[in-house]
């Protein structure tokens, strides 16, 4: 006999099992879970090549929300605007810029937002746009592709240099010095023997100028009294000339009125003046010959016999 098979048990197993099943792929795929978002634009103003609706949006890595719409940006020109939506606990401020990454080696792209440090403002939106625009700034792979131009004109100007440069004028002209300078060695070559000689003969050249200096020194040393005294004579001439001017000068003020009463009448002695005055040029002449045959006796002062006293 069979056994009598309890088909509403069946059922309501097959029934349990497929409200598990639907619940697991709700539960798995987020249906039902309400997170806040956010909504904001990016106008890119170049080249925007591998991103689409849907590519992910990640801030400083985690991924937020996605791209929603991308599309020309009527207002400016070569210009593409992209809305995206995000978690609204995501924290975007002035402060927050958006860049251009790709994902590996694939070309995948995706958007990437940072902050800058420190407190920033609020975010709000400005006029002819729906949501806040959040500011673009190149970094990383975008900032070298968006760069890569004005790196390959300036590898061209120096490819140009180093093609001016290696010329045939100036691998001429380098081959001319080449030349100098060989022939300058050699020539440093001829005269070794005579450079390797030149320390020995500097070591002399000083030796004799020390030598020099030794001597002048010691007849320095040696002369030094003898100019000490004719020092001190020259100084006692020059006083005794400074004595005998004032003398001169103070008999002049006490015979002033002898002087001028002379002057006046003494017309009668000038005889006599005439023969004083040549006495007086004849001592003058005799003292500038013995200056002459011995100017000596000007500085130094003759020694003076001792003069004997009688007893």
């Amino acid at each position: 006999m069979y056994e009598r098979t309890n088909y509403l048990a069946v059922g309501v197993f097959i029934l349990i099992g497929a409200f598990a099943l639907l619940g697991v792929g709700l539960w798995v795929s987020g249906v039902g879970q309400t997170v806040p978002m956010s909504r904001y634009t990016i106008i890119f103003e170049r080249d925007v090549n591998g991103l689409s609706e849907g590519s992910p949006v990640r801030y400083m890595g985690v991924e937020v929300g996605q791209v929603t719409l991308i599309q020309l940006f009527p207002a400016e020109d070569a210009a593409i605007e992209v809305r995206i939506e995000i978690a609204a606990s995501t924290p975007i401020d002035s402060g927050t810029y958006a860049s251009l990454g790709y994902q590996g080696i694939t070309g995948v792209a995706f958007i990437n937002l940072a902050a800058e440090p420190g407190e920033q403002g609020e975010l709000v939106v400005t006029a002819g746009h729906d949501y806040p625009v959040i500011p673009t700034r190149d970094v990383g792979i975008a900032a070298l592709l968006n760069s890569g131009p004005e790196l390959l004109a300036q590898v061209n100007n120096v490819l140009d240099d180093v093609r001016t440069l290696l010329s045939e004028k100036n691998l001429g002209a380098a081959a001319r010095s080449l030349e100098n300078v060989e022939q300058f060695t050699g020539a440093l070559a001829e005269q070794r023997a005579a450079l390797a000689g030149l320390p020995l003969r500097m070591n002399e050249s000083l030796d004799q100028l020390q030598n020099t200096l030794e001597g002048v020194t010691l007849f320095t040393e040696e002369a030094k009294p003898e100019l000490l005294v004719a020092m001190q004579n020259l100084r006692q001439a020059t006083d005794t000339l400074v004595k005998v001017s004032g003398s001169v000068e103070h008999w002049l003020v006490e015979n002033d009125a002898a002087i001028d009463s002379f002057l006046a009448g003494g017309v009668g002695e000038t005889a006599a003046l005439v023969s004083d005055t040549r006495e007086a040029m004849r001592e003058l002449e005799k003292l500038g010959a013995e200056l002459r045959n011995n100017p000596s006796r000007v500085i130094y002062k003759p020694k003076l016999d001792p003069v004997a006293v009688a007893q």
